[in-house]
């Protein structure tokens, strides 16, 4: 095999090790903070009598990407 192609395959396994220990260190690091939160006494209460309104209309269309990204071209399928 050529060097250039063992070095290609050196870099990525490389690369693949520092993948795995960002992932296990972002494990480490999402564990302690579920930790934390969980032993932090505070809890946050949701007034829930107070609704955001989006000035759509009420259920899935009241979010646009629903109308651009299903709605649109579910018609313009219908019409091609």
């Amino acid at each position: 095999m050529s060097d250039k192609f063992l070095q290609m395959v050196d870099s990525a396994q490389e690369s693949k090790r520092e993948f795995d220990l960002s992932v296990v260190y972002l494990k480490d690091s999402l564990h302690q903070s579920v930790k934390t939160a969980q032993s932090n006494t505070q809890r946050v209460s949701f007034d829930t009598n107070k609704v955001q309104t989006t000035g759509w209309l009420k259920g899935a269309l009241s979010y646009p990407w629903v109308v651009v990204c299903i709605i649109i071209p579910a018609v313009t399928e219908m019409i091609v």
